[in-house]
């Protein structure tokens, strides 16, 4: 490729359009549109890598994914010279359509790394807490038929702050054994009843937010944690018992995972001085 400049893309995307973010065979991906469109715009033989913060399931949401992707400098030219940051973003939104959306384009130091630069990532689960589907809300959120008792979901997330082995809440990684802790440091967490205001119309019920934020994540994490608080919120699991499944270590008595539809990434930080300019490149 010649010379490379480092690039981050901050992106937008709709989960249930796509099968997860990483680029899969015969599989429509986030990474797959998204590296064919970079691919076109930059004149590459073949569509570059991409890294990421925090890869996502099939289905599931982002409105802060970050992407860093190295493309060839100087870039090709456009109708107004070389290729700019806002050229490209207004290239690559052309070419993606309604499922994804490129946010901010800013060319970053060599040292970025999207995934390994990052120091922390957040995630919010919106649950649909009534007995009647909303046909507008399957694809954003998980319908439960309660009532959930969210202040008892709200005292037992507290379980979950601070450093634990999450092996009760996750997926076991491929080449990985049982007895291998699970180590992940959680900063943040908190459950909120959206209560009916007429900002929001629902056909029935209340929406309810889990957000959680840690250091990093494993895999299906978020979603277990969600399923185990809903139990609590059914009144069929207690918080003593959250903190008997992390003392544990086994998935053995948790709560299947949430549906993916319902998870959104929401936010990535990463601390000062991480190659990063003062000021992206925004439409």
């Amino acid at each position: 490729m010649g010379e490379t400049a480092r690039w981050r893309l901050d992106l937008a995307y709709r989960g249930t359009a796509f099968h997860g973010f990483a680029r899969q065979p015969g599989q429509r991906t986030v990474a797959g549109d998204l590296a064919d469109a970079l691919a076109r715009v930059a004149r590459l033989p073949e569509s570059p890598h991409l890294v990421c913060a925090g890869r996502t399931d099939a289905g599931v949401h982002a409105t802060a994914q970050v992407v860093h992707v190295d493309l060839p400098s100087p870039m090709p030219l456009g109708r107004d010279g070389e290729l700019g940051p806002a050229d490209l973003m207004r290239s690559l939104n052309r070419q993606l359509g309604d499922d994804v959306a490129v946010l901010a384009a800013r060319v970053v130091g060599p040292g970025f790394d999207a995934r390994h630069s990052a120091t922390w990532r957040r995630y919010r689960y919106l649950l649909h807490d009534s007995g009647v589907a909303d046909p507008l809300l399957t694809s954003l959120a998980w319908q439960v038929e309660g009532p959930l008792d969210v202040r008892a979901m709200s005292q037992a997330i507290g379980a979950f702050i601070g450093s634990h082995d999450f092996r009760a809440f996750c997926r076991r990684a491929q080449g990985t054994s049982a007895a291998e802790p699970i180590v992940r440091r959680v900063t943040d967490a908190w459950v909120e009843a959206l209560e009916p205001d007429g900002s929001v119309d629902l056909v029935g019920g209340r929406l309810v937010r889990v957000e959680i934020q840690a250091s990093s994540f494993c895999h299906q994490m978020v979603r277990s944690v969600v399923a185990q608080l809903v139990e609590v919120g059914l009144g069929r699991s207690n918080a003593a018992e959250i903190m008997g499944l992390l003392e544990a270590g086994s998935r053995q008595g948790a709560a299947r995972p949430a549906p993916p539809e319902g998870l959104c990434l929401i936010g990535v930080g990463y601390d000062e001085g991480a190659g990063l300019p003062e000021d992206p490149v925004r439409p």
